[in-house]
């Protein structure tokens, strides 16, 4: 039972990677099968159950610093040698290292391609488990029967024994000749295959906590493209700031910047193509790209807790005429917290600065806000918030963005000097 002040970092972690799954439907469970995989060989070794916590947390999050399908492609279809200096280890390592529920799980992503004989004695066992499991996520082949594969796969394993650390070995020797974790693997509702061994280990954190990791989720969904490098934080910040304004609580203003953060969720499964599409789009892709919201909707709506998130963060692209997406909601039915969201999203965009154009004046701004009142697609009220306070709410929007680019910067330099 969670209080109104906690949520689960298994449940978060769990529906962020199946976002980034989403990306192609080749990827889609990689995640979890390597965490199935990486949980039922830790618990084979005899690991402490903190220990499993962190290397199930590590494996549903451990692809997390590779951005683009190109990069998931490379990464998954390499042979097994060839991803041991892979940027995305590091890249992960560097987006999960400052949130303190994980960050022995940051640890593990790290040096999860490292190879057992080519590697030092100071990484952590984890490391090892996940390689071995994530190896084994990879060679499976869903067009194939599971039980049918396994002399195959142990077989590439085998011929490949020095990558992986001995205690893993002997641990997937053992557990090969049992059909539940192969078939366990494959389920259509993986998510049902954790014992609730795995489950009672989950790490409850609280709103401030959970800020700090909604901001490492904006990054990742901001880092993507060049375009809207630091959107989502822009978002976020005038997204609160339009909330205290209206007279709302301390903590909903916060839940707002919350929501802020991760109300492009769903871009994670877009494709970079149409993300940084320098002109108009097409038909087709612009169905494509109305996707996101569903998907931020659905996957936010899984966490218990942030129900009333989802949709703060979810219908930023609805109108008050019914003409929006995805839901075509109206009236009474938008709620003023999700009708904020919804004008905080169009002031960022159009203020923001992007490669292709610079962001519009104030004036122009409200000209294209004051328009959208007249002909009922957003609150008229909270736009006179924003008239009233325009300068102020701009500047929060740009300090936020600044400081987002240079947090990026930042990581980008310590990637770029390892």
């Amino acid at each position: 039972m969670y209080t109104e002040n906690e949520f689960s970092i298994f449940d978060f972690a769990a529906c962020i990677s199946e976002s980034i799954d989403l990306v192609s439907p080749y990827f889609y469970n990689h995640h979890k099968k390597t965490a199935y995989f990486s949980y039922h060989i830790a618990l084979q070794m005899g690991l402490s159950d903190d220990m499993i916590s962190d290397i199930v947390l590590a494996a549903i999050l451990h692809d997390i610093g590779a951005l683009s399908i190109e990069h998931r492609l490379k990464i998954t279809n390499a042979r097994f040698s060839d991803n041991e200096n892979d940027p995305h280890s590091e890249m992960g390592y560097l987006l999960l290292k400052g949130f303190e529920p994980l960050q022995n799980a940051a640890k593990i992503v790290k040096n999860h391609h490292a190879t057992y004989y080519n590697t030092a004695e100071d990484i952590p066992i984890g490391c090892h488990v996940l390689h071995l499991a994530d190896r084994i996520a990879v060679i499976l082949d869903d067009t194939v029967g599971v039980l049918d594969q396994v002399p195959d796969i142990m077989d590439e394993v085998g011929k490949n024994s020095r990558m992986f650390h001995p205690d893993a070995l002997k641990a997937l020797e053992v557990l090969k000749d049992y059909e539940y974790f192969w078939v366990g693997a494959c389920t259509l509702q993986i998510d049902f295959s954790f014992p609730d061994r795995m489950r009672a280990q989950r790490k409850i954190i609280e709103v401030k906590t959970l800020r700090s990791f909604a901001k490492l989720v904006a990054n990742l969904i901001d880092y993507r493209s060049r375009f809207t490098s630091t959107h989502s934080s822009g978002v976020a910040a005038v997204a609160m700031e339009l909330t205290r304004l209206s007279g709302f609580s301390e903590r909903e203003c916060h839940m707002m910047e919350i929501a802020g953060f991760l109300h492009d969720l769903g871009k994670l499964a877009i494709s970079n193509d149409i993300l940084e599409k320098n002109g108009a789009l097409s038909d087709e892709e612009i169905h494509e790209m109305r996707k996101h919201t569903y998907y931020t909707y659905i996957i936010l709506n899984k966490i218990k807790g942030l129900e009333h998130i989802a949709s703060w963060a979810a219908y930023h692209h609805e109108k008050l005429n019914g003409n929006g997406y995805p839901f075509h909601i109206s009236g009474e039915d938008f709620s003023k917290l999700a009708r904020i969201m919804a004008v905080a999203d169009i002031f960022t965009a159009i203020t923001e600065d992007r490669p292709y154009r610079a962001g519009m004046s104030e004036d122009e701004a409200m000209k294209v806000l004051n328009n959208m009142v007249k002909n009922g697609s957003i609150d008229g009220s909270i736009v006179k918030v924003v008239e009233d306070n325009v300068t102020h709410i701009n500047d929060v929007r740009a300090k936020a963005q600044q400081f987002a680019l240079e947090e990026f910067s930042i990581i980008e330099f310590e990637k770029t000097s390892k």
